[in-house]
């Protein structure tokens, strides 16, 4: 039996699941902007056009929160067509 390529059915179920193709490159892009802030501060989510990041501490909150149109801006060069509007930061509610 062959192996059909299965971009398609990929990039559909993304599409209706609301999941974003971009997510893994958005995901190395933090790690080579923010990789020093490991354990501190990581993406929680992506809601719509706005990265909602949660931190360890008020410290980081703020340093993240004040830095945080940077980040965008920096994170959008990562993608041929930027797509990040906003970064949300809040305190994150577990130890993971």
């Amino acid at each position: 039996m062959a192996l059909a390529p299965i971009q398609r059915e990929v990039q559909t179920f993304c599409r209706q699941s609301g999941l974003s193709e971009r997510l893994p490159l958005l995901e190395r892009a933090w790690q080579a902007e923010m990789g020093g802030w490991e354990g501190v501060a990581r993406i929680a989510a992506l809601d719509h056009f706005s990265l909602v990041v949660e931190v360890k501490s008020s410290p980081a909150m703020q340093e993240i929160s004040l830095r945080r149109r940077e980040l965008v801006r920096r994170l959008n060069r990562y993608f041929e067509t930027p797509f990040l509007r906003d970064m949300t930061v809040r305190m994150t509610t577990n130890d993971d």
